[in-house]
């Protein structure tokens, strides 16, 4: 009987995350759905592959056997497909990249527009997906390249068995109302303490970055507004009867004179996450390549914020 690669990736899952709960929630099935698979692996192989620890579902010594044959076989799939795209005399066949709202337009949009017109056969398709779940579409293998963001203060970046690539660092800035300016710029932050803020979701990225910056100046942000998606936080901003803390690269020229130059906020990292063997394959080199040049000239030039204020 052939073992089954579908159920393979799920027991490489488990091998890599410990649990059934974990396995589902990174697959988007149900855990029962999971073991159930899991078990017809069992039948497939012909062997004991897991046994019961508690609530726990360990790997015998048979599991981890074929656990890391698994591991090799899903890099030769991927090697494979790497070799075969290299035998083609011109970039083409299809690319699935994922990414996450704001690089959209910053990055996955202008990729497109320019190999479009550069490598016409190389078909290219973006959807839009927050960076865990664009992570998880390319270990089931739906997806070719993931560009992800992580705030650097939030500690592990869940990238681990894939290869991941800086594009830029991208640094969190303030938008102020344009009469605080002056005062911000003489007793920092702190100057912000009894007035309004806009952030995102409890516990994102950007609250926790607007707590940490008012905890380092010594007082808790008053959060009025809460908002997804830092566009949404920018256009809130601009009415002036509230400040935010966004990444640089969400703000559109028209306001960047509520931009407090300076501030040494934290920072988010972006980038291009393949998995391994794949990173040769030629029409998503050419792909990474371009984000790099893209992502080269992304940012404004750090004295343009001075001109803006």
């Amino acid at each position: 009987m052939m073992l089954d690669l579908r159920r393979m990736m799920l027991l490489n899952d488990l091998a890599e995350l410990g649990t059934v709960t974990a396995v589902a929630a990174r697959r988007s099935i149900t855990s029962s759905a999971v073991s159930q698979q899991l078990r017809v692996l069992e039948e497939e192989a012909g062997a004991a592959l897991f046994r019961r620890d508690g609530r726990t579902l360990r790997l015998t010594r048979s599991g981890e056997v074929l656990a890391e044959h698994v591991r090799h076989v899903l890099a030769a799939v991927d090697e494979a497909m790497t070799a075969v795209a290299a035998t083609r005399d011109r970039l083409s066949g299809q690319i699935a990249v994922a990414a996450f709202n704001m690089a959209v337009p910053t990055l996955a949009a202008p990729m497109v527009r320019r190999l479009s017109a550069e490598e016409p056969d190389l078909r290219i398709e973006v959807r839009q997906e927050e960076t865990g779940a664009a992570l998880r579409l390319l270990r089931q293998r739906e997806i070719d390249i993931a560009i992800t963001c992580h705030y650097d203060f939030l500690g592990d970046d869940g990238f681990g068995g894939m290869i991941s690539e800086i594009l830029l660092v991208e640094p969190l800035v303030l938008m102020a109302p344009t009469e605080t300016h002056l005062r911000i710029r003489k007793f920092g932050l702190a100057a912000l303490a009894d007035s309004p803020w806009v952030t995102g979701a409890p516990h994102s990225g950007l609250d926790v970055a607007v707590l940490r910056a008012g905890e380092r100046a010594g007082f808790t942000p008053q959060i009025k507004h809460r908002l997804l998606g830092a566009q949404n936080m920018c256009d809130l901003a601009a009415t002036e009867t509230a400040s935010a803390i966004v990444p640089r690269l969400s703000i559109p020229a028209h306001l960047e004179s509520l931009i407090v130059p300076d501030m040494n906020l934290d920072n988010r990292t972006i980038r291009a996450v393949v998995r391994p063997g794949r990173q040769k394959d030629p029409g998503i080199a050419a792909i990474l390549q371009t984000l790099r040049s893209i992502a080269a000239s992304a940012l404004p030039a750090p004295d343009s914020l001075s001109a803006a204020s």
